[in-house]
């Protein structure tokens, strides 16, 4: 029987978001406390003889090399042959259940999924470390997947450090049922506020110093870029005004959007207030964990 690696890809939140400028490759300079949480994507590895193959089982998503994880396996691949190793190929499946586009990471959670289940599959052995550095060529998110659960995000979002993990139990996740454009929303946030390449005065040096604390974050999460995206879709400021009636606390939305999220303690209570948005219509809610521990 031919080896399999199963693999969960969990989504994320964006706790805090600060843009703090234009880079000279075009790149936006962030600030980000990334928190892992309890909504998956499922991949599954077996070997094959030296091609890389992916079905997807929803059939929503392309699966050529237009797809994140086509890509990381075969930047993994190319990497390892040039430096002697012999890897084969790989049938990969994957079941989606993370939303596209959403704002939630999941493009780059599969991608580090990917770089994981292959790395075990092909016994390479790599350390995360050097997994990650491959991660960053293929998306700004990728690293963090290596890493979390929670953690501070710099730079283009690929520089990593590992933060502790507090603050309630359980998050309920809204997504109105349509995608938002990350690029478009970094233009519109940078149009508004005038960004150029330089950047604003103060520096990145000075925010990390006088960042707010996880405690602080959890209770009064920010984005910088919430307030574009509302006022291009203002149903998110009434999805918003629902969460916060249902008793749910840091309501934000997360990354570049669409999707919201609000903090409740127990499970019964985002139990609750998630099915108040199950109505059958475009809008889909889920209940998922504040993670503890990387699930990979």
């Amino acid at each position: 029987m031919k080896k399999t690696v199963l693999i969960k890809a969990p989504a994320k939140v964006n706790l805090y978001l600060k843009v703090l400028g234009r880079r000279e490759d075009g790149y936006h300079q962030i600030l980000s406390l990334m928190q892992m949480v309890g909504l998956y994507d499922f991949l599954a590895f077996r070997e094959d003889r030296s091609e890389i193959h992916l079905t997807v089982e929803d059939g929503l998503l392309p699966a050529d090399r237009s797809n994140l994880i086509i890509r990381a396996a075969e930047a993994l691949q190319g990497a390892a042959s040039s430096m002697g190793e012999r890897p084969k190929g790989a049938s990969i499946r994957l079941t989606k259940q993370i939303p596209i586009a959403a704002g939630l990471g999941g493009g780059s959670s599969d991608a580090a999924a990917t770089l994981i289940g292959l790395n075990r599959l092909w016994g390479l052995r790599w350390p995360r470390e050097r997994l990650a550095q491959l991660g960053a060529t293929l998306g700004s998110d990728v690293p963090f997947f290596l890493y979390g659960p929670t953690a501070w995000a710099s730079g283009r979002g690929e520089q990593i450090e590992p933060a502790g993990s507090t603050g309630p139990g359980w998050m309920v996740l809204v997504n109105p049922g349509f995608t938002v454009s990350t690029a478009w929303v970094y233009q519109e946030f940078s149009r508004k506020l005038g960004l150029t390449k330089r950047g604003r005065e103060i520096t990145i040096n000075k925010f990390i110093a006088h960042r707010p604390s996880l405690r602080e974050i959890f209770h009064r999460p920010h984005n910088d870029l919430e307030e574009v995206t509302l006022e291009a879709f203002p149903q998110l400021t009434q999805i918003k005004k629902e969460l916060s009636r249902l008793g749910g606390k840091g309501i934000l939305m997360s990354g570049s959007g669409p999707t919201l999220f609000a903090l409740f303690k127990e499970y019964a209570s985002a139990k609750q207030a998630a099915a108040a948005f199950d109505q059958g219509g475009s809008v889909r809610s889920w209940v998922a964990r504040v993670l503890k521990r990387s699930p990979v």
